[in-house]
């Protein structure tokens, strides 16, 4: 905590003293313990009839992938390498379908634990099934073991067999549930590859019967696709008519040689290589060179008139004849062979033109049957895809394996977990004990208040000038100067303010004794500070409290003329002064109908403080408090320094330190502080004895 008073430029810090929060936590010792035990008492009875509460836990395997016993494609697949694969697995584990079948197999609907013990009026079978899922929701818990497949599967219960019981039923449950969502899977497949199987197979058929009869309307043959025969026998009519175009060329050549050749005679036709080629031609010709052979021997031997030349000369005009009429006739085969081959050709060009018309016809027929025939291929495809996938699924869905494999059983727990009564016992007395003592600490930290003299100088920024214990009775003015051996502790704290106050400053004259509120000793501390000064000094102890009077009314001189008779009733100074145990006193006055700040204001006043100043070594006046009027800003104008009291453990040290600013800010020399009413454990200086002691009410 930071403070607003600052002193030659530097501010002052309030900081946390942790010997000070030592001390109040060693002088609080016994009511923390009585706190703790205290706590800790009461606690005790009702954790020892804490339920005790047992865990039992099973391990189940989440497999990454699926055992495939054939080389079918797989149903049922899935992809573990996905992250959120096992959160999912998890959430299953704990899903309501899992839950609400083993709240059925264990009937825990039965058990009191899980539907309350309470009775519940119109409580139906639903509505325990429901409590008793919401129960085993809440008390059970998933624990994935890191870097591993595995899952530990554990509940809580009052009683150990539930606990074992319910986490292996779990796991079973979750198992068998895996094993029929894959059979259900092939099921459903299977059933829908069937559906489609068999509608396929009527959509097949039905395209079939439709070609047939497209096939049949239109006197259709199907050898080779739709056109296969037309195409065949086109091809055999072309093949024909080029065969007999070219024979036609052939014996349109032929002829016209022949007709050319006839006009040149029987040697002209007879050198055409076709008509000399001819077989009774060269059989001809053979005959007639023999003849010729035979004729020119025979004219050679006997003469051109020999009858035997005669008859082989007849014999050769008849073998020149018959050539001569084969030839002819070679002739006229080779006109009616050429004939015959323009007929046979234009005849096949005919038919050509028809199977050529006829197929362009063709064309759309075509096309409508390949089209068919496409829609029944495709049909017929995917129909027999279908069908195996249909026994694929049939042979698959016979053998159905789980995502997930139990592992290890939940045994029976032999001690319960939870809660461990001995340590709750102990935790509650830590616990109390550091409460108490935390609150000791803060309640030290918090209480911004000046206790000991060390504080003083860090707090308040002022030289020490002594401490006064606390005593149990009231300490006043007149039993200070009257019954001294009475409070013998006292006479040696004040000696100590009076060697302060001379290594402080010697040549202060004129001392101001004030505090920042009332009652906190600054009358007290004026007379012992006067006191201790008279020793081997002339002292003038002077009372302006006005408001207060203290040091009057405790000495007795409350009608005694004093600063007012002074000031307003032209008394004498010497008159007004009186000597008690060695010490001068100036009393307030008979007059105390007059404001105070109009007699402090007074013009003779300063006058009569120099007078004063003549006559004595030290003068000591006791001042009103700084927070109850200005009374203490004007008198600290007309002395040389200002001691300021501050009682132990009173006032916060915002308190003083407002005051202290408002003296700084009309330019008081504050010469020290004097600490008050301080407790005797918290005392320091040597002057003082130390002795038990409790907070009094010093004036």
């Amino acid at each position: 905590m930071s403070s607003l008073f600052v002193e030659d430029g530097s501010k002052l810090e309030s900081t946390i003293d942790f010997s000070r929060l030592l001390k109040s936590t060693k002088k609080s010792w016994w009511k923390i313990l009585a706190f703790t035990v205290v706590v800790t008492g009461i606690a005790a009875p009702f954790i020892l009839k804490l339920t005790p509460k047992y865990e039992a836990y099973a391990t189940v395997l989440l497999k990454a992938e699926l055992t495939n016993p054939t080389t079918f494609e797989k149903v049922v697949d899935f992809d573990s390498t996905r992250k959120e694969y096992y959160e999912t697995q998890y959430q299953l584990l704990k899903s309501r379908r899992v839950i609400s079948q083993v709240v059925d197999d264990l009937k825990l609907y039965q058990d009191q634990e899980f539907i309350g013990k309470k009775p519940v009026k119109d409580d139906t079978l639903a509505k325990q099934k429901e409590r008793s899922i919401q129960y085993v929701l809440k008390h059970m818990t998933i624990s994935p073991v890191r870097k591993t497949q595995l899952v530990e599967v554990g509940f809580e219960s009052t009683t150990a067999k539930d606990a074992a019981a319910v986490a292996n039923d779990i796991v079973k449950v979750f198992v068998n549930y895996s094993v029929e969502d894959n059979r259900d899977a092939s099921l459903n497949v299977s059933s829908l590859l069937e559906t489609e199987v068999n509608d396929l197979n009527h959509q097949l058929k039905s395209k079939e019967a439709k070609l047939n009869a497209f096939l049949k309307k239109e006197g259709l043959i199907t050898f080779r696709g739709v056109d296969g025969f037309q195409t065949e026998q086109l091809s055999l009519l072309t093949d024909s008519l080029a065969t007999a175009t070219a024979q036609r060329v052939n014996l349109e050549a032929l002829y016209k040689t022949v007709s050319s050749y006839q006009k040149q005679g029987f040697n002209a036709l007879a050198a055409i290589p076709d008509v000399s080629r001819h077989p009774q031609m060269e059989n001809l010709r053979q005959m007639i060179i023999e003849q010729k052979t035979q004729l020119a021997d025979l004219e050679n031997r006997y003469g051109p008139k020999y009858e035997k030349v005669i008859q082989a000369r007849s014999q050769l005009v008849v073998l020149q004849g018959q050539a001569s009429k084969l030839i002819n006739q070679i002739a006229e085969g080779i006109k009616e062979q050429y004939q015959a081959s323009v007929i046979k050709q234009n005849q096949l060009q005919a038919a050509v033109d028809k199977r050529t018309n006829a197929f362009q016809l063709l064309g759309e027929k075509k096309t409508q049957y390949n089209n068919m025939m496409d829609d029944i291929s495709q049909t017929r495809t995917l129909y027999n895809q279908l069908l195996q996938r249909q026994n694929e699924t049939q042979v698959s869905g016979q053998f159905s394996e789980p995502t997930a494999k139990a592992i290890d059983s939940a045994i029976v727990p032999l001690k319960p977990t939870k809660p461990n009564k001995k340590l709750l016992i102990v935790v509650v007395a830590i616990m109390s004990l550091l409460i108490a003592v935390l609150f000791v600490i803060v309640m030290a930290a918090l209480n911004n208040k000046v206790m000991s003299i060390n504080e003083i100088k860090r707090r308040l920024g002022l030289n020490v000038v002594g401490e006064i214990k606390s005593y149990p009775q009231a300490v006043t003015p007149k039993s200070v100067l009257d019954n001294s051996a009475q409070f013998s502790t006292l006479d040696e704290a004040s000696l100590g303010i009076r060697s302060q106050l001379l290594l402080l400053n010697a040549d202060a004259k004129m001392l101001a004794v004030t505090s920042a509120t009332s009652q906190e000793g600054k009358s007290l501390v004026a007379t012992l500070a006067a006191k201790a000064l008279a020793i081997d000094t002339k002292v003038l102890l002077i009372d302006m409290d006005l408001r207060h009077r203290n040091i009057t009314k405790s000495l007795g001189y409350a009608d005694s003329n004093g600063l007012t008779d002074i000031l307003y009733h032209n008394i004498a100074t010497n008159d007004a002064i009186v000597n008690h145990h060695g010490i001068d006193i100036l009393a307030a006055g008979s007059d105390a109908t007059r404001s105070p700040l109009v007699v402090l204001t007074h013009k003779k006043l300063a006058a009569l403080c120099t007078e004063l100043r003549q006559c004595y070594d030290y003068i000591i006046i006791d001042t009103p408090a700084v927070t109850d009027a200005k009374d203490a800003i004007l008198i600290s104008q007309l002395t040389d320094s200002v001691l300021f009291v501050v009682a132990s453990n009173n006032n916060s040290t915002n308190v003083s330190l407002s005051a202290l600013k408002e003296l700084k800010q009309y330019k008081a020399t504050v010469l020290g502080c004097v600490l008050n009413k301080v407790n005797a454990k918290l005392i320091e200086s040597n002057e003082n004895i130390i002795t038990t002691s409790s907070k009094d009410v010093l004036l």
